[in-house]
């Protein structure tokens, strides 16, 4: 303690000769300084949070919640409530002892880990249920995972098998989808989807799955029947659009760069072919130079007399004899030579993909006013090499002049004036209410400090009653030398010089009259240092 005192009694002295303007800021620097010490240690002493369960329902959330309270464990909500933080150290442990009374996940439960409890004694539909139940389960797990849904709901519903019908009832699916804000799925993530989930189910048609989302809207549709054309139809026109506005984007920004922005406007019109085309064609080509693949001859002759057939006419039985007919021979020869040749033979399979240009149509409007140096046919034809014109195909393309409508596009240009006009000057008002408020500010400070010199006890030093010494003021105060007899002497001579009095016709108490006024306007001028100095010589007599 001993060794404590002198410290003490510094500080002491030293808080002694500070204003009250300095003991506040000390006061406010200590207090500061206790402030962050214990937002510190509050913030070493949080522990590290971890997720112990996810994407939970309000039932399943409300119980483990009230049974973390019980056991007196740490914890906070995540995620809109359906996601619990406990520390780092505890998060294995408590899922073995959550499990262990059956409080996890509700999602986590009703997969193919159903299947686990099932006993010897097990029915057919009860294990029919439970297969179907662990199904659903999987199914949910496995949209719940697509980025944009937050949860997903699937109900099957599965025919029972039946030997004696000859028609089976086909099975079908409803998935329910609970969306994150904000998000949208199209027309290609809910088809897959639907072959996700129709992939999953044996004898499941896709056409069969019915997706909805939590508002009731039916993002499904049919992709057999005329809701499956319906919905090719809408495909081909996404298309068609998609194919339409790159072609047009590209010829804008080429013809703004040309003639500059504004001067020209683009539409193209596309007639995309969707029609699917599969064509066989077989073509034989002769091989020349190539032994033949089989050869065959054969030959036939005959050579004999021609003996006529005689007879009576008119008889009721006619007598031949050999005779009878004219003398006469012949020969017949015949040969026949087959030659198998090899024949080449040429398949050619062409499968035309939809999709395809079947027509393309592009109109250019330049603006007369703002364009009127371009060259029509020049442009043209840019364009026409830009998008690929094909004049077999019956492709067109239309350059004309026409005085744009400018009004509209002046009246909004003047309206987003007059908006940052009144952005700008409302700007300035706000800068002028900050500046007031400074600048009163700074006023009330004046007015305070003047109060405040005010306050302090005015101090009056003559010369002669002050020593010549020098005084050390307290640490924040500027050392003053006060003036010895010697400068004091100098002063009174300064004086009379400027007064025009001679050095010798000076009285004594003149010259202590000249010097208490220099004395006073000293303090004058600095008072706080004046008052400073004085208080430390002070507290120096007394120490």
């Amino acid at each position: 303690m001993s060794r404590l005192t002198p410290v003490v009694d510094r500080a002491k002295r030293m808080l002694a000769g500070f204003t009250l303007g300095q003991k506040a800021i000390v006061v406010l620097a200590v207090l500061a300084l206790v402030l962050g010490a214990v937002a510190l240690g509050r913030w070493v002493s949080q522990p590290t949070w971890s997720p112990l369960f996810s994407d939970l329902s309000a039932a399943d959330a409300s119980a483990i919640v009230e049974e973390l309270t019980t056991e007196g464990v740490q914890y906070k909500l995540a995620s809109g409530g359906s996601t619990i933080m406990v520390p780092r150290a505890q998060v294995y442990d408590l899922r073995v002892a959550l499990a262990g009374k059956g409080l996890t996940n509700s999602s986590e439960t009703s997969s193919y880990s159903v299947l686990d409890n099932q006993g010897m004694t097990a029915t057919d539909f009860q294990q029919n249920i439970a297969y179907q139940r662990a199904l659903e389960g999987e199914l949910n797990r496995t949209l719940g995972a697509v980025t944009g849904v937050k949860t997903a709901i699937v109900h099957l519903a599965i025919p029972e098998k039946d030997v004696f019908t000859t028609v089976e009832d086909r099975p079908t699916a409803s998935v329910l989808l609970s969306l994150a804000p904000g998000t949208a799925l199209g027309r290609a993530q809910i088809r897959s989807v639907m072959h996700l989930v129709a992939g999953s189910v044996p004898g499941l048609n896709a056409s069969d799955v019915t997706v909805s989302d939590a508002a009731g809207n039916l993002l499904s549709v049919r992709e057999d029947g005329e809701a499956g054309t319906a919905g090719s139809a809408g495909d081909a026109e996404e298309q068609t659009q998609a194919f339409e506005d790159a072609k047009g984007t590209a010829l804008q920004t080429m013809l703004d760069k040309v003639l500059g922005k504004g001067r020209a406007v683009v539409r193209v019109n596309a007639e995309l072919n969707f029609d699917t085309n599969h064509t066989t064609s077989k073509t034989f080509v002769s091989q020349t130079g190539l032994p033949p693949i089989a050869e065959a001859t054969s030959s036939e002759s005959y050579s004999g007399a021609n003996n006529g057939v005689g007879g009576a006419l008119g008889q009721t039985w006619p007598t031949l004899s050999a005779g009878a007919g004219g003398a006469g021979g012949g020969n017949y020869v015949k040969v026949e030579r087959t030659v198998n040749n090899p024949v080449g033979e040429v398949v050619s399979e062409t499968k035309a993909a939809p999709g395809s240009v079947k027509r393309l149509s592009v109109a250019v409007v330049l603006d007369s006013k703002a364009a009127a140096g371009a060259n029509t046919s020049q442009i043209q034809q840019l364009v026409a090499n830009a998008v690929g014109i094909d004049p077999a195909r019956g492709d067109t393309v239309q350059v004309d002049r026409l005085e744009f409508d400018t009004e509209a596009a002046a009246a909004a240009a003047k309206e987003l004036a007059q908006a940052q006009a009144a952005a700008k000057t409302a700007q300035y008002v706000d800068l002028g209410q900050k500046a007031g408020v400074g600048l009163l500010l700074v006023i009330l400070a004046f007015v305070f400090l003047r109060r405040r010199k005010r306050d302090l006890p005015q101090v009056e030093a003559v010369a002669r009653d002050l020593p010549p010494m020098i005084v050390t003021p307290p640490p924040t105060a500027t050392p003053v030398i006060l003036p010895s007899e010697e400068e004091r002497l100098a002063i009174g001579a300064a004086a009379l010089e400027n007064r025009d009095i001679a050095p010798d016709a000076l009285d004594p108490s003149l010259e202590r009259e000249l010097l208490r006024n220099e004395v006073s306007r000293f303090v004058e001028q600095q008072p706080d240092e004046i008052a400073a100095i004085v208080q430390g010589w002070l507290s120096q007599r007394k120490g």
